[in-house]
């Protein structure tokens, strides 16, 4: 994610942190293919833009919504918003005291099992709570790795075989 998604995001979130209405306008704009290409496209016109957006009715009550696509669509920067709705909601998590974690593994772990990793996660990064993002990944082969405030924890069975063939390689080059 890029420095200047981050850079929108926290802009954005200081002067409203309704994440709700932010998804349901972005889903409904990058939801309909060629509203979003049109959005996007350095063929079209930056006023030609702000009139669609002006044409709206999900973006009608939500003035600074409006003003903050317009201003994507004048900068050319309206493919940042998929980034921009991410870095958002790991600003409101932070706000709450929690994080989100990227969980890959080979099948979906089971509610309970969520639960202990959660309370065993928010005691190591002191958090009051973690939201997963969790991601199937047959080629890890078993076990799971996880993504949280820039540590990543790999307990793979994949992993662990590259680990031990790291070692036999440091040997056999000793």
């Amino acid at each position: 994610m890029s420095e200047l998604a981050h850079r929108y995001a926290e802009a954005l979130y200081s002067l409203s942190s309704d994440e709700e209405t932010l998804n349901a306008t972005a889903q409904a704009m990058m939801g309909d293919a060629a509203l979003w290409e049109a959005l996007c496209s350095p063929a079209v016109q930056a006023w030609e833009k702000e009139r669609v957006l002006a044409r709206l009715s999900i973006l009608d009550g939500h003035n600074l919504l409006f003003h903050f696509y317009r201003l994507l669509a004048e900068k050319g920067r309206m493919a940042l918003l998929p980034d921009i709705l991410e870095a958002f909601h790991d600003k409101a998590l932070a706000q709450r005291g929690a994080a989100r974690c990227r969980l890959t593994c080979v099948r979906p772990p089971e509610k309970t099992e969520l639960d202990k990793l959660r309370q065993a996660l928010c005691r190591l990064h002191h958090k009051q709570d973690v939201a997963f993002d969790i991601r199937t990944d047959p080629s890890l082969l078993g076990g799971f790795t996880l993504e949280i405030e820039g540590v990543t924890y790999d307990k793979s069975v994949r992993g662990a075989l590259a680990g031990l063939t790291r070692q036999l390689e440091e040997r056999r080059m000793a």
